[in-house]
């Protein structure tokens, strides 16, 4: 009976504990329909008053990124939650970061709200942003650009928004 009772205890220990150290975690947040139509701003003053914010997020990108490699990886990931505009704030380097891959970290909020009206800054994932280094330039000349590249991973902060609805 014990040993029954040792296996049963290991197999839910086990069952729960690999679950905390998986290396992919699910999106839980609020989403709406693919789409494949995603433009980005990096000034909040062009966005749309009839623009709902549902992400705050930071990407981490893998290194060596091109522009255009992190262009491609904001879009999909943007357009998969159904964001038709993403608002790009500021980079940094993370050279502590050492990535193969892309991560994105979200950071809510608990509901859609009105970006205009609500809109309270940059005020999420500072304990990642601060470990970070110097300010990198990602704007308008970068963002999307073959011929720029990144040595190392950048953290960007990003809000998804979902407009004209």
């Amino acid at each position: 009976m014990k040993k029954i009772q040792f296996y049963s205890l290991l197999i839910i220990l086990t069952t729960v504990l690999s679950g905390c150290w998986s290396g992919t975690t699910e999106y839980e947040g609020i989403s709406f329909p693919k789409t494949t139509a995603t433009q980005v701003s990096f000034q909040k003053q062009t966005i749309p008053g009839d623009c709902s914010a549902f992400a705050h997020l930071q990407m981490n990108t893998k290194m060596h990124s091109s522009g255009k490699d992190i262009e491609e990886a904001m879009l999909k990931e943007a357009g998969d939650k159904g964001a038709n505009l993403v608002l790009v704030g500021m980079s940094r380097e993370n050279m502590g970061a050492e990535l193969e891959e892309n991560h994105f970290s979200y950071f809510g909020p608990e509901y859609a709200y009105t970006f205009n009206k609500t809109w309270l800054g940059w005020k999420f994932g500072f304990d990642e942003w601060n470990d970070c280094d110097k300010l990198v330039g990602l704007g308008a000349d970068n963002w999307g650009s073959s011929d720029v590249s990144f040595d190392n991973s950048l953290l960007i902060q990003a809000v998804f928004l979902r407009c004209g609805e």
